[in-house]
């Protein structure tokens, strides 16, 4: 269910200390996160030893995305703020930048949806996306979310704020 012919959803292993560490200190990405701080590996390290705990105990679940054939790991898909009463989750996706634009996003996105429709039984998904990120509009419009709503000036840039788009998917 976690993959299909060209990537799969795999659970975070502490060999992906030093990706993370890449990832999480390449202050280009930090403008689409809440990144505002370097993470040391230590920080890092506990965090990996962390994952490994219930999803149901965690509310929260983080996999990596991995090329089937070579093993490349290609980013992370994310699930966070999941309540198990009201049947929802947020989701988060980043891609490496040499792997964006050749749709494993989307490719991440339909295997976990699945998994949290039908594993988990959720009933929906949201994502808070900038109104600047066209790509990632495009990217979830594609995987069957909705726009449903505007949340004005929702995230800090510098000394500006920035409107967000919510995104939804029912089950």
């Amino acid at each position: 269910m976690l993959h299909n012919t060209i990537i799969t959803l795999r659970a975070i292993e502490p060999e992906d200390l030093d990706l993370f560490y890449k990832w999480e200190n390449d202050t280009m990405y930090w403008e689409h996160g809440s990144t505002i701080v370097p993470f040391s590996r230590y920080a890092l390290k506990q965090y990996i030893q962390a994952t490994t705990q219930d999803v149901y105990e965690t509310k929260q679940l983080r996999l990596m995305i991995e090329h089937v054939r070579d093993k490349v790991c290609l980013g992370t898909i994310d699930v966070s703020q999941i309540d198990f009463f009201h049947k929802r989750a947020e989701m988060g996706v980043f891609i490496d930048k040499h792997y964006q634009q050749k749709g494993f996003a989307v490719m991440a996105i339909q295997l976990l949806l699945e998994y949290l429709f039908s594993f988990l039984d959720l009933e929906q998904v949201y994502c808070h996306v900038p109104k600047n990120n066209i790509s990632s509009q495009k990217m979830l419009l594609k995987t069957g979310f909705v726009c449903v709503g505007e949340k004005k000036h929702w995230i800090r840039k510098g000394n500006q704020f920035e409107d967000v788009l919510f995104f939804q998917k029912l089950k």
